[in-house]
Order: structure tokens, then sequence, then C-alpha cells
């Protein structure tokens, strides 16, 4: 396996410009002060910035829209459907880039029961959802989403419109490519700043993000560089039809498969747990709620509660439980999500 060559076939697959790259890469000198005060052997901490990506309110959603959206607009697509629940980053960003590219968007959006909240369904994405032009569709709890949103393309199929469904998350082949070209470009950075990560840690949603950084670890092993395992913790747990690792390890194998190259993933680089969900998806809960203010406080950054303040609980615990050494050198991937902060509010006061 030759890396420039992958690299190439990256660069040639089709995408939209929507971002401007690299994002930001920064030490966490100050969470590791604040870890260290504890007695705790603590590693050299690092963050990839992909929350201040520029449309919306930031996140690295818009890596896998550029080439899910190029896709879409090879197909003549002429509205975007789209769906999440209430407070998804995914819907925002997807609204952001219909925007942003002059296309209807229509967003179909899961009720939480019981409600995060008194005005959930008002405040934080959804709100940014609807200031952004997209049209919002509210769907009961338990209530079929995708069919929903079938249903509404076979209407607009009939109006003679040229509807595109993004799947969930837009955790598809081409969605893996954009989160792929994000492992590359943190690779880059780490070894401008001197060092190559001796782990990653992701946070798990509808698992796009962790299936392309899994397969260029992968072809970075193959090619005769290090190993570098991926610490991904999943914040959907059972509330996801598929679990974790097969959803992972599917998308994985369709993002290799899409850039024509042989083999199957590494699943022996991923280190995945499953207990850091708390209560359920977008549910709170005090580790969680610990983890944001940690960080907030020891470096002024926000986390948001839904993810990445979920998997920040995990890798808080894997430092304390001593997985790393001090002289390690572990990058924390910040995926976005901070209004879903203000849906919360009550739970942070």
């Amino acid at each position: 396996m030759d890396i420039m060559e992958l690299r190439t076939r990256l660069e040639e697959a089709p995408r939209i410009p929507l971002g401007v790259w690299p994002t930001p890469f920064m030490p966490m000198d100050g969470l590791r002060a604040r870890l260290s005060t504890e007695g705790i052997e603590c590693p050299r901490l690092w963050i990839k910035r992909e929350d201040m990506t520029p449309l919306g309110a930031g996140g690295n959603k818009i890596r896998k829209l550029e080439h899910v959206l190029a896709k879409a607009r090879a197909e003549g697509a002429d509205v975007l459907l789209n769906t999440g629940e209430v407070q998804s980053n995914q819907v925002v960003q997807t609204a952001a880039s219909a925007a942003h590219l002059g296309i209807p968007c229509e967003l179909f959006l899961g009720r939480t029961d019981p409600p995060l909240s008194e005005d959930d369904q008002e405040t934080g994405n959804i709100l940014l959802c609807r200031i952004l032009g997209a049209q919002v569709h509210l769907v009961p709890p338990g209530a079929d989403r995708g069919a929903a949103m079938r249903r509404r393309a076979e209407e607009l199929r009939a109006e003679g419109r040229h509807p595109y469904i993004i799947p969930r998350g837009s955790s598809t082949a081409e969605g893996a490519l954009g989160s792929l070209r994000c492992f590359f470009e943190l690779l880059d950075q780490a070894q401008a700043s001197g060092f190559t990560p001796d782990a990653i840690a992701v946070t798990v949603g509808s698992s796009g993000t962790t299936a392309g950084f899994l397969a260029g670890a992968h072809a970075l092993a193959l090619s005769g560089g290090p190993d570098i395992p991926l610490y991904a913790f999943d914040t959907f747990g059972t509330d996801y039809p598929v679990q974790a690792r097969e959803r992972i390890m599917a998308h994985a194998e369709e993002c290799w498969a899409s850039l024509a190259l042989p083999g199957i993933c590494g699943e022996r680089l991923l280190r995945l747990s499953c207990d850091f969900v708390g209560p359920g998806y977008s549910r709170p809960y005090p580790g969680m709620i610990e983890a944001v203010r940690l960080v907030a406080q020891s470096e002024g950054i926000v986390l948001d509660p839904n993810y990445t303040g979920k998997s920040m609980a995990g890798l808080l615990d894997a430092i304390r439980k001593g997985a790393f050494t001090a002289d390690q050198h572990v990058v924390y991937l910040h995926t976005g999500g901070l209004p879903a902060l203000f849906a919360m509010r009550r739970h942070f006061a």
C-alpha cells in the first residue's frame, strides 16, 4: 500500500469545497496540568478543532458533506432531505451547506421523549436550522423518520422535483472520504509539531467519522507506518438499531472499496468503548457534565453535551486509569456541536 497513491486518489474524489482547511491543531497543556494535579501520569494532549469550520455553527460534518453533496449535484438534486434528532449537529451543517449552495432543504427531526428541556424543540440546533431557512418537520418520538422522509421524496418527485436523501450523519462511502481526508490532515499537523500520535480519540455517532479515521490508520499501518490506535467512544448505545462496532466496520469497508483498494480495514486498531453513553443518546449525566466543565475551565474550549462531552468523559477515564504514559501524545478530535448546550442549560445551572 502506497500512502501517496491513496492520498492522490482521495484528492481526485469528487467534492464541493465547503470548508477552509486545515482546521486548527492545538496543545491542551491546561487540561494536562489540571489532570496532573490529581496525581495522574498524563500524556501530552492535543486537540483538532473541527468545531471551527466556517458554515453554520461549525463541525466536522462539513467534511462529509463536501463529498456527499458532490454526488447529490451530479445526480441533479434540487432539494435536500435529511434526518436527525432535534439537537443534531449533522442537520444544522446540512442546512448551512444547502443555504450556501442555494439548494432548498427539508429536515425530519425526531422529538425527544421526555424532552431535554421545556424548549428543546425551539432552541439550540433546531433554532439554527430554522434561521438557515430549512423547512423543519417534527416527527413524534418513536416514529419512523426515514419513512416520512421517503414519503416526502415521492411527493416531490410527483411534482417534477429531484430530491436527494442524505442518510443520517452523512455516513456513506462518500462521507467517509471526508473523514479520511481529516485523518491525513491531522497526521500532517502532528508531524509538523514534531510527533506522530500515539493514539487518536474520536466520538462515535452514526460512525462515518470513526470509519474514515480507521481506514486511514489501517492504510498507514499497511504502508509500513506506525500503528495508531483509535480510541472510539460510542454515544448512541442501544438507541441505534445497528451496534457501534458493526456500523464502524461496515462504513470503513465502504470507504476502502470506494477508493478501489484491496483488502479490508483492520479492526485491530479500534479501541471501542460503549460505556459513556449514559442514560441514552442525547441524555446528560454527571460524567459528561464534568468533562464539558473541565475542558472549558482549563482550555477555554467548549464541547457539546450529546457527542464530544461524552467522548471526552471516556478519554478522561482512560487517562485516569493509566492507559497512556507521560511521554505519549494523544490527539482528541473535537467534532463540534456547541449549540445543543443551550437546550440543556438546566443541567449546567
